[in-house]
Order: structure tokens, then C-alpha cells, then sequence
């Protein structure tokens, strides 16, 4: 390759030998003579309101916008071999004759030239909104496959001012990842369902972060992974084909389910399929949540592939329940009327004040106080609100030295499960009160309790001491101030969440799993502090996204394969 030594800051651009030829979008400059332009030179033209570089090759006149479209570097003071254009900035390469982007990610408008008696005519066709839609949403898709994070920003603050819809941007990285995640729906598609919540709540440029950061979320776990086929739609019974792990079975009934049953049925029966078990650490519950959150925002014409893929993942979700930590929990729940308990009566006048104290604080999984509050006439909803508060004051008070300590198998982000699990049950609660989501209910107390493995292994750390001082939010939170962010979050209550979600959405996590349980658990706890009525999952919340975490995933599995190999025992829970 050479470099051009035909252009350089201050060569004057062609002269433009007439006045431009305009029409409603068309714009037509006389750019000057063919003979003004050798073979091999390149010469920037104001066309309209575009800065065009025109460039002669072998093969003819050509015109390309002359801002490269990765970051407005000009073209012309880039090189030229042969047939292609290279932006020097960062390398990349384009056609000169189509725009065509062979090194780099979107391509390069082209413009229509025409010669005529000697004179080089550059045409400019600024397109419509829907014209400039359908050019770019192959080179969204392409962005999404490739996780090209920059290439997609571009794409999709472009679709929006084009006016194309956010549900319709973020559905093109769905319709990529849900195949590829490789159990089904993962937390890829969680944490992209609240980013998306999150962006149709706003308006003009404010959109642009949280769908991206959707976007992105989809595509780095999936990028180059082969997309599953979907099977065949079929009859059955869909909780029956996931509880005996048939998985293709339960992907065709889903999708018949899809075309064919009232939207309520279907989210009852998968509710049902993930309530029977407790599924993955409480993931069962939230990917069904997370997938019809997803319908209710892009429309139940999607559910075929959506459904499709929850199925795989409920099918395989590790079934904790069946599991030796959890059988004495299992146990009390197999012998519990859950019927019965689905339809006592909700007492308006019910308190027990030592209910959270009890579920922070016994040596084993508290079933029977959940129960006895149930009897009591607490109900469903304020049963979670004390795993909820329970939950968050464990956040509050986990020993960050826990974190650090890399012979330590447990850190602060298993605890955050204990409040997305929550959130879960409550939601599958409110959609389908029902023996199944008692039993979901009572899985969020076992976990609960199993966020204490930290505690009862290195001692239980002191509730902190917050007093509510106004600041910044967000700032106190990036510049990692932990007390200042909490005593922020404390003065400005429920009205914290925007500043937090700014936060959340600042990707300082450093991982895409981190990143997500980043956002996850900050738009549960918003939706849960509006739940309670507290301020302590929002607390919580910030001092998570305050303080220091640790990966550790790597370091982690190389202490604990070592000591498997060495001693064939399995690790620590």
C-alpha cells in the first residue's frame, strides 16, 4: 500500500464550476473537469450539506462520503491502493466504487457519479427515515453477530433518529442471542429485558445507553455460536415434558402453545414448570419472569422463539431441591398443604417484627416460621417482603473481606440472587396466585437462608449505621464512596432509582456476568423497594454498586480444580 501524496490538510478541495442542482432530497454538484482529477487522487467536495470524497481508480470516478463511519476521520487524508480506500486513523478499508467496509465494520455511503462532456456530476440522494431503516438494519445484525459494541451504538442511535422503535432495535439482538445461548434463555436475555425496560421509560438521546447496553449484553456471550433449530410444534403437556427432562418435547409444545393458547394460560403453565423445582439458584424463576417481561414489551408475536428457548432452559435448570444441602427444606414443603395455604386469608392486621431477624439468623432453612406467617394470615406478598428486607440487610452487612479471600468459594454476588429470587416470586405470585407459587415463595426463603454461608463461616458484620445526606448519586457511586452513596440514597429515597440505574448502567463491572448481576439486581431492588415501601433493597443496591467486587471465576476454578484433582473431593458450597 502507498499513501496518496495527492491530498494534505490545506489543499484546496475541487471547485465547485456551478451551482449545486437540488430537488426535495436529491442534490447534483458540478464537482469540476475529469482532467483536474488524475488517476489515484482523491479530493474532498461539498455536496449539499455532505463532505464527499471523490476519487478516480483504474475503473472510473467514484464519490464516498469522505467522514470514515467509524469516527468521522476523512478519507482523503487517508491512502488509496488501487481499488481501496484506507482511513489511516484506524485502519479501516472500503471500495471506492460501492463503499463496501472490508476491513472494519459498517460501510461507506456511496454516491451516484455521472460524467458528462468532460465534467464529473456528483449526485447526493439524502434518503427518507424508512429508506435509511432498511440500510441499516443488516448492518445492526452484523454488529450484533460480531459483538462490534461501536458498530452497534452507531446502528442503533442512527435507527433512532430514524424513528425506529427501541423494542424493534433491541429485538434484533434477541432474535440473535435467544438460539445461540447454549441452554436457552440465560442472563444475557435477563439482563437485556430490564436495559430495555429501562429505555422505553426515556426519551430521545437517553435512550441510547441502556439499548445498547442491551444489545451488548446479547451479544458478547453469543458471538460466533451457531444458532439452534427450532423443533417442531407438537401436543402435550409442557410442565409434564420439562419434569422429565424431554427437552426437544417441551421446545414443540412451547411453540404450539405459542400459536395456539390464550397468552394468561401459557404464562401459568410455565410459571408452573419452573415453581415445581428450585431452578438454578433461583434463575428458574427469574428467566421466566425476564421472558414475559420481554412479550409484554415486543409483542406476543414473538413467542414462538422466546418460549421456545425458556423451555430448553426450565428443562435443564439444576433442580437444587433434589440436592443433599436442600433436603430437610424439601421435606417440610413436601408435607405442607400448599392449597390450602394458597387461600388463607390475607389479615390486614398481621405484624411480626422478629420475622426478618428469624430469617437472617437460625442455623437452618426457616420453613416453618414462613409457614406459621402464612397461617397467620401474612400472605405471599408481605412473607416476601421480609425475605426482601432480609436479603438486602445481608448486602448491607457482608464482610467485604469475604470478597477477598480467594480460598473462599461464596462472594456478595451469590447474595444478590436472594433478591432477584424475590422479586421473581412476587411476580409469579401476582400473575398466578397458586399452590405452585406458594411453593416458589417458600424457595425464596430457603434461599434467604442460604445467603448466610458467608456469615456462618467468618461471622456476621454489624448493621452499618446511615444517616440520609443529599449528594450526588451517581458520582458518590463511580468514585467508589460507599458511605457517601448509601447516606445519598438514604436522603433521597425511592427518588434515587434514576440515578442508580445511571450507575448500573455506567459499565464499570469489567465482565458482562458482573455487568448483569450489576443491572439485575439494581432494577429488582427498585422494584422492590416500591414493593416494601423500604429503602434497603435500594440501599443495598448502592452499596453493590459502590464497593469493590471480585471476578474471581478464573482464580476460583483453578483453586478448586486443584484441589479436586489432587484429593477427588468437591468444593466447599
Amino acid at each position: 500500500m502507498t499513501s496518496s501524496p495527492l491530498y494534505h490538510p490545506g489543499m484546496p478541495s475541487m471547485p465547485e464550476s456551478e451551482p449545486p442542482t437540488t430537488s426535495e432530497r436529491s442534490t447534483t454538484v458540478v464537482v469540476g473537469a475529469v482532467d483536474d482529477i488524475g488517476e489515484g487522487e482523491m479530493k474532498m467536495v461539498k455536496v449539499g450539506e455532505r463532505r464527499v470524497a471523490v476519487i478516480r481508480t483504474a475503473s472510473g470516478v467514484h464519490a464516498i462520503d469522505n467522514a470514515c463511519p467509524h469516527q468521522g476521520y476523512g478519507l482523503v487524508t487517508g491512502a488509496l491502493d488501487g481499488e481501496l480506500v484506507t482511513c489511516q486513523w484506524h485502519n479501516w478499508k472500503f471500495r471506492v466504487d460501492t463503499g463496501e467496509c472490508v476491513m472494519g465494520e459498517e460501510d461507506v455511503p456511496c454516491h451516484v457519479v455521472a460524467i458528462e462532456d468532460g465534467t464529473i456530476h456528483v449526485t447526493v440522494d439524502e434518503p427518507t427515515a424508512a429508506e435509511e431503516r432498511e440500510r441499516l438494519w443488516p448492518s445492526l445484525r452484523r454488529g450484533v453477530e460480531d459483538s462490534y459494541v461501536g458498530q452497534v451504538a452507531r446502528d442503533s442511535i442512527r435507527l433512532l433518529a430514524n424513528d425506529a422503535a427501541p423494542e424493534a432495535i433491541a429485538w434484533v439482538g434477541f432474535e440473535h442471542a435467544l438460539p445461540r445461548e447454549e441452554w436457552g434463555i440465560g442472563h444475557a436475555m435477563a439482563t437485556a429485558v430490564d436495559c430495555l425496560a429501562w429505555t422505553v421509560e426515556r426519551d430521545g438521546d437517553d435512550r441510547a445507553l441502556p439499548l445498547v447496553q442491551a444489545l451488548a449484553a446479547l451479544a458478547e456471550p453469543t458471538r460466533g455460536r451457531p444458532a439452534r433449530q427450532r423443533r417442531a410444534p407438537r401436543a402435550g403437556d409442557l410442565v409434564e415434558a420439562i419434569e422429565g427432562e424431554d427437552h426437544d418435547a417441551a421446545m414443540g409444545i412451547a411453540r404450539r402453545l405459542a400459536a395456539e393458547a390464550d397468552p394468561e394460560e401459557v404464562r401459568r403453565r410455565f410459571i408452573e414448570a419452573a415453581s415445581m423445582h428450585h431452578l438454578s439458584y433461583g434463575h428458574g424463576i427469574i428467566y421466566t419472569q425476564k421472558a414475559f417481561e420481554l412479550l409484554d414489551l415486543v409483542g406476543w408475536d414473538k413467542a414462538d422463539l422466546v418460549l421456545h428457548e425458556l423451555a430448553l432452559a426450565t428443562t435443564w435448570g439444576t433442580r437444587e431441591d433434589t440436592l443433599p444441602y436442600m433436603r430437610k427444606a424439601v421435606a417440610e414443603v413436601a408435607a405442607l398443604d400448599l392449597a390450602a395455604l394458597a387461600t388463607t386469608p390475607v389479615n390486614p392486621e398481621w405484624n411480626d417484627p422478629q420475622l426478618v431477624d428469624v430469617l437472617l439468623d437460625v442455623d437452618d432453612a426457616p420453613i416453618a416460621a414462613a409457614v406459621a406467617a402464612l397461617e397467620a394470615g401474612a400472605g405471599v406478598e408481605r412473607l416476601l417482603d421480609a425475605v426482601t428486607i432480609a436479603v438486602s440487610r445481608r448486602l448491607l452487612r457482608y464482610d467485604l473481606d469475604i470478597e477477598f479471600d480467594l480460598d473462599e468459594g461464596f462472594g456478595w454476588l451469590d447474595i444478590t440472587h436472594g433478591l432477584t429470587t424475590a422479586r421473581a416470586a412476587r411476580w409469579a405470585w401476582r400473575s398466578h396466585p397458586s399452590p405452585a407459587t406458594v411453593r416458589q415463595a417458600l424457595w425464596a426463603v430457603w434461599l434467604c437462608h442460604d445467603t448466610s454461608r458467608g456469615e456462618q463461616r467468618h461471622g456476621v458484620r454489624p448493621d452499618p449505621e446511615i444517616v440520609g445526606t443529599p449528594g450526588d448519586i451517581t458520582g458518590l457511586i463511580r468514585r467508589g464512596d460507599v458511605d457517601g452513596a448509601l447516606a445519598a440514597i438514604r436522603a433521597a429515597g425511592l427518588d434515587a432509582s434514576s440515578s442508580m440505574i445511571e450507575a448500573a448502567l455506567a459499565d464499570s463491572a469489567g465482565s458482562f456476568i458482573v455487568t448483569a448481576h450489576l443491572i439485575k439486581l439494581t432494577k429488582a431492588a427498585i422494584e422492590e423497594a416500591e414493593a416494601t415501601g423500604s429503602d434497603l433493597p435500594l440501599l443495598a443496591a448502592g452499596r453493590y454498586l459502590a464497593s469493590p467486587r471480585l471476578e474471581r471465576f478464573v482464580s476460583r476454578n483453578v483453586i478448586e480444580s486443584l484441589d479436586f484433582v489432587k484429593t477427588g473431593r468437591p468444593p466447599t458450597r
